[in-house]
């Protein structure tokens, strides 16, 4: 009856981990703030989608000004136009003096769980760490060591938090608004589950980090909930709801998947939570009663953390 619950539980995590809120906002990226670029992809590398939005703080055409840089990642069923699809990002981020970087990370089948791929076939992971933050630094007037930020969502929260862990200090602050912060949550369920329904839902099947249970070491690595001590010295923002109605930013009857998927990403935020005060490791907390898995409570994340943010990496700390 356990195993059965648990394979449940994955069953529905996938799901709604990928299918988050229904789309339908109109896409909104204003030039000159706003605007797309085709970031070259070096030989040896493979991405299906180079594409970047970008968003320039007021002001940039009119000074000589250098600003600090926060990359804002999606989830498995968006894209690098979603963000500013779905939320008031655009208009939001106006007051605060920064570069907003929104990446394409693969999305349903092609998600690409900011990783390079065991197989070989997609690097992810090396074109937006490597080839993306050049691009940014050789193209923008952007501040570098010391300066940077990353969050995202669901898949992107787990990517914001692997990211960081992984390139330690490359970034000095990291954000997680509903993420999938434990991938190895309910072992060896999960990675059966996701196996399962990758063609579907873009879940990590064994391409991107081997078999869960043979290739466990690859899984600890790219775990954000494994990866705690090196998150030490990140000023981190960690915000997620408890899955149940009555949630600060309203209730969608309609979408029953989103509040049970939260109920699991909730379990996954507070074994990540563990993780951290275990090993001493600080961070700022928005675990909040209610809420399901969708936008208007990403939108609602990315406003109490930005501004706190923005305020870190815009300080000279290294």
């Amino acid at each position: 009856m356990k195993e059965r619950t648990h394979r449940n539980v994955i069953v529905w995590m996938i799901a709604a981990l990928v299918l988050g809120a229904a789309a339908g906002a109109a896409a909104v990226c204003d030039t000159p703030r706003c605007f797309d670029v085709a970031v070259p992809v070096p030989a040896g590398l493979v991405v299906p989608d180079s594409t970047v939005r970008i968003l320039l703080p007021a002001g940039y055409a009119s000074t000589r000004v250098r600003y600090p840089v926060l990359y804002l990642l999606h989830g498995a069923g968006d894209t690098y136009r979603t963000w500013t699809e779905q939320t008031d990002v655009e208009e939001f981020s106006a007051q605060f003096p920064l570069v907003i970087v929104m990446p394409d990370g693969g999305h349903d089948a092609e998600a690409g769980w900011y990783s390079d791929w065991a197989d070989g076939s997609r690097q992810w992971e090396t074109f937006h760490m490597r080839t993306l933050v050049r691009y940014v630094d050789r193209h923008f007037r952007v501040l570098r060591r010391g300066h940077r930020a990353v969050a995202g969502l669901s898949m992107g929260g787990f990517g914001a938090m692997s990211y960081a862990a992984r390139h330690h200090g490359l970034f000095r602050a990291a954000a997680s608004f509903s993420g999938a912060v434990d991938t190895r949550y309910v072992e060896p369920a999960s990675g059966v589950g996701f196996n399962v329904f990758h063609d579907m839902f873009g879940t990590p099947d064994d391409r991107v980090w081997g078999n869960q249970v043979t290739s466990e070491a690859t899984w600890r690595e790219h775990n954000p909930t494994d990866r705690v001590a090196d998150l030490r010295g990140v000023e981190l923002f960690i915000a997620t709801g408890t899955g149940t109605p009555g949630g600060p930013a309203g209730d969608d009857p309609s979408n029953p998947g989103g509040y049970f998927i939260e109920q699991v990403i909730f379990q996954m935020n507070l074994s990540f939570g563990r993780a951290l005060d275990a090993a001493g490791v600080a961070s700022h907390r928005d675990f909040y009663v209610g809420g399901y898995h969708g936008w208007p409570y990403w939108e609602r994340e990315l406003h109490w953390a930005l501004p706190q943010i923005a305020d870190v990496i815009r300080r000279t700390t290294r």
